[in-house]
């Protein structure tokens, strides 16, 4: 075989792309404090991509050059001693963590994730489940991290092979056939990633085919040969310039808001790319003295060990201290780079360096592969422990059976409605029960007095759709174009039923103006009664703003008072809802409808508790539990019946 220009990427030791870790974990760690400015740090990780491929995939051309193949044990033995020391001693400490903080009903989820973990394949879990990488730190489990790390694994576990098939395919270059490869793999990669972005955007956040493009964006610049002509200093310098700016730029802008990856994460990979060629070549050009700024390099070192230790402590603190404050914020970055630091010289060091090294290859991948499944297992029998009456009841009120088992509340692409009625056959009046999850919660109550009192009750509830007749966003910040159609629908067919009394209830947590929904809303109130019906509205019921079933169970878990963990302040709850409380009680009445209005029966003193008398009054953060609603029944039993009786005069 002659010889072949070999790649760019060096094997040596370069300070630059330390630097350009440190930029990239900082990034990450700033983003996950909740650091102002940086929104989009989550960035950070893509640009850990893109280094991952300059190195590793370097690493493997070179291989593959200079000996016509490549040696998959040394291979995956090297990424073992690598990974997975550091990886298993953040597991034990999430493992003991979960068992302590968290409660018992949690805990059979929380060890899923960790087993997911523990064998690379936490980001399909994420995936099955549809899970929001941008959810609050409290909800959020302490392995959530990981998903980088086994999108990563998973493209080291079939690269080396569909190189090796590469140069089967066009033997005689290395370098030719992987860069065949690897433009191939990243066109399809990117394609994949803009289409399954634009429809499910939480799979192309975690599956590997969507993330491959980042990978071989790195690989195509390692695969440069080291002749031709070379950067100036001054093109250096704007290179870097411009690669940090849009770096800043994603980073001050970017946000959950985003269907992100898709188009939008070609940027931050470009800046890395960009910035990959600057610290290639070291020179006195400011952008290169940037990258091997002594701090960031320090912090490149690490950043591995600091990454994988950084969200555990995170996600603790909010659990043990759920009012962040700067402080808790600058102690958990205190931690995290002592923690990190330590992992790096006490366990990454010694097993990357001298550690298993007598081992040989192959005997370090089995007893690798033997240790994952160990923890797998682990993690399944410490989640599978019996709970006792507590903890059952706090799961029991965490559920909403009548919910998800009825079909009567219809999810978000529904614009139709299954025919949901109880009660009578043979009724007095038809009573219909109107709106999103928040009306949802009084189907319990009202389908107790519909029995009682031989009604038709009807109900008509979609996910995240307001009763008020107003455009509101989705989750990826698009018009809700489902719930226009769909409240459209249910106009026309209450208009044709016409009920007696039509009951409407909406969340409060949608964020549009006071104004605008005043207006939406007395526009929704004058179209229910047209047709002579009785209109009610109930007032929204007040936002925890934590799982309160949740909640409770930790406290009692831990022996700590609920009133000292799961309360919340009733002034925060009248300055979020007051003003809008009064728009909507002048929107209903103008219209001639009745407003209903039951916080006191929630909450009358400062702190508003969420336990009385044994009864758990919220299921989640702002939806009441099915027995607390059936508590309230008598409350809505006679404003009804004085309708009932005023509409049959």
């Amino acid at each position: 075989m002659r010889a072949e220009p070999l790649p760019a990427a060096a094997a040596k030791f370069n300070t630059g792309i330390q630097g350009l870790r440190g930029i990239a974990i900082a990034l990450v760690l700033l983003n996950h404090v909740g650091a102002p400015g940086f929104d989009g740090g989550f960035v950070g990780v893509d640009v850990f991509f893109v280094i991952s491929g300059y190195l590793i995939g370097g690493h493997l051309m070179r291989e593959l050059a200079t000996r016509g193949s490549v040696n998959l044990w040394s291979f995956y033995a090297r990424r073992c001693r690598r990974l997975l020391p550091a990886c298993f001693a953040v597991l034990v400490f999430v493992m003991g963590g979960v068992l302590w903080l968290y409660a018992p009903f949690e805990h059979q989820e929380l060890m899923s994730s960790v087993r997911a973990s523990s064998v690379y394949a936490l980001n399909l879990w994420l995936a099955g489940r549809a899970t929001d990488y941008f959810g609050g730190h409290t909800e959020a489990i302490p392995v959530l991290h990981l998903w980088s790390l086994a999108v990563e694994e998973q493209f080291y576990i079939f690269w080396p092979l569909l190189m090796l098939g590469a140069f089967a395919l066009w033997p005689g270059n290395a370098r030719r056939s992987t860069v065949r490869l690897t433009v191939i793999a990243g066109a399809l990669s990117l394609a994949a990633c803009l289409v399954v972005t634009s429809v499910q955007v939480e799979w192309a956040f975690y599956l590997t085919p969507t993330r491959v493009w980042e990978f071989c964006a790195g690989i195509l610049i390692a695969a440069r040969t080291s002749t031709g002509r070379q950067l100036s200093d001054k093109a250096i310098a704007a290179l870097g310039a411009l690669s940090l700016a849009g770096l800043a730029l994603t980073t001050a802008m970017f946000g959950p808001q985003l269907r992100f990856p898709g188009a939008w994460a070609v940027i931050p990979v470009a800046a890395a790319v960009g910035l990959m060629f600057v610290a290639e070549r070291p020179s006195d050009a400011w952008t290169s003295r940037i990258l091997r700024f002594k701090p960031l390099v320090w912090l490149g070192d690490c950043s591995y060990s600091v990454y994988l230790w950084h969200w555990p402590l995170i996600v603790f603190a909010s659990v043990l201290y759920p009012r962040q404050s700067v402080v808790v914020a600058i102690t958990v970055l205190a931690l995290t780079l002592i923690m990190g630091r330590l992992s790096y010289q006490w366990i990454e060091l010694p097993f990357k360096e001298g550690v298993l090294r007598q081992w040989t290859a192959r005997r370090v991948v089995f007893f690798a592969l033997g240790f994952c499944v160990l923890f797998a297992v682990s993690a399944h029998q410490l989640g599978s422990l019996d709970l006792d009456d507590q903890q059952a009841r706090f799961r029991e009120a965490a559920e909403w059976p009548v919910a998800t088992e009825s079909g009567c509340l219809v999810m978000f692409d529904a614009v139709e409605h299954p025919q949901c009625e109880f009660g009578s056959k043979a009724p007095v009046a038809t009573v219909v029960l109107f709106g999103d999850s928040h009306a949802m919660q009084w189907f319990t109550p009202l389908k107790a007095l519909a029995e009682k009192h031989d009604w038709r009750l009807i109900v008509l509830t979609k996910a995240v759709c307001p009763v008020a007749d107003l455009t509101v966003d989705d989750a990826s910040g698009a018009p809700y174009a489902h719930c226009n159609e769909w409240r459209e629908n249910m106009f026309v067919r209450i208009a044709a039923t016409n009920p007696a009394i039509v009951i409407a209830a909406s969340s409060s947590g949608y964020g549009v103006s006071i104004d605008r929904w005043q207006t939406g809303l007395a526009s929704s109130m004058r179209r229910l009664g047209a047709a002579g019906s009785q209109v009610v509205y109930i007032r929204d019921t007040p936002f925890a703003n934590f799982n309160v079933p949740t909640c409770l169970s930790r406290a009692q878990w831990r022996g700590v008072s609920p009133d000292a963990l799961c309360t919340f302040p009733l002034a925060v709850e009248q300055q979020r809802y007051g003003a809008l409380s009064a728009a909507e009680a002048v929107a209903v009445r103008t219209q001639g409808g009745t407003y209903l209005d039951f916080p006191k029966s929630i909450c009358n003193q400062a702190d508003c508790p969420t336990e009385k008398d044994g009864m758990i009054l919220f299921k989640d953060r702002n939806h009441i539990t099915e027995a607390f609603a059936l508590h309230l029944a008598p409350e809505l039993e006679g404003p009804l019946l004085g309708l009932l009786a005023k509409s049959s005069r």
